[in-house]
């Protein structure tokens, strides 16, 4: 089954969306002295995916990721560092996942997205780094068991994505588990309840289990 072209453009581009009022983002996290220009350049990236220019954002990530690996962002530290790293991470996965399914100029005015056609490249590349994004969140919270909301509110916009790039890889199962896990640490997280009722999955048991573990924090 396919999604909606538009649903699923929402799905891909949605941190554009929601990053003008997001806390969640790299604009609004503190950052040791030594990644302040790294913290600059993402935040520079996160401007460009504003103005819906995709290929110039992505090479800015990429200079913030290469400037966060010095001298060592794969360290379990519990530094802001790290969950910066993910953000990064995430929009990047993003990027690769929407050239992936609609080509360079995003091209959305076909009626369904043409699995023949779709990217495997591309896509490969952006399941990739959402899966370390969500790596790199983990490692974070472990320092951070306090600071729960960041935490769920940033792992479960990786997992939404991720499970759209799963679903287009073909891996139906993976995909419903990943918009479960979206779900569980965010149930708010309406990208994954509408991509599972795009499946025929009734979300609500997702959407309870999720509400049950906020209580919990």
């Amino acid at each position: 089954m396919n999604f909606k072209p538009i649903f699923v453009l929402i799905i891909i581009i949605s941190l554009i969306m929601l990053l003008k009022d997001c806390r969640y983002g790299a604009e609004h996290q503190d950052v040791a002295p030594k990644y302040k220009n790294a913290h600059i350049t993402a935040v520079s990236a996160q401007n460009l995916l504003k103005q819906k220019k995709p290929a110039e954002a992505l090479e800015y990530y990429k200079a913030a990721r290469r400037e966060m690996e010095n001298p060592k962002v794969g360290a379990n530290k519990g530094e802001d560092i790290y969950i910066n790293y993910g953000f990064v991470l995430n929009d990047i996965g993003v990027i690769h996942m929407s050239w992936a399914l609609y080509g360079k100029d995003l091209e959305t005015k076909h009626s369904h997205i043409d699995m023949a056609s779709i990217d495997r490249e591309e896509l490969a590349k952006g399941r990739e780094s959402l899966e370390k994004a969500i790596d790199f969140y983990k490692r974070w919270y472990t320092h951070n068991p306090k600071d729960y909301e960041r935490f769920s509110k940033a792992i479960s916009e990786s997992y939404a994505n991720l499970g759209t790039a799963l679903k287009y890889s073909d891996r139906h199962n993976d995909a419903v588990e990943a918009f479960r896990l979206s779900l569980l640490h965010n149930p708010d997280n309406g990208n994954a309840e509408r991509a599972l009722t795009m499946l025929e999955i009734n979300p609500r048991a997702y959407i309870e289990a999720g509400e049950k573990e906020q209580k919990l924090h």
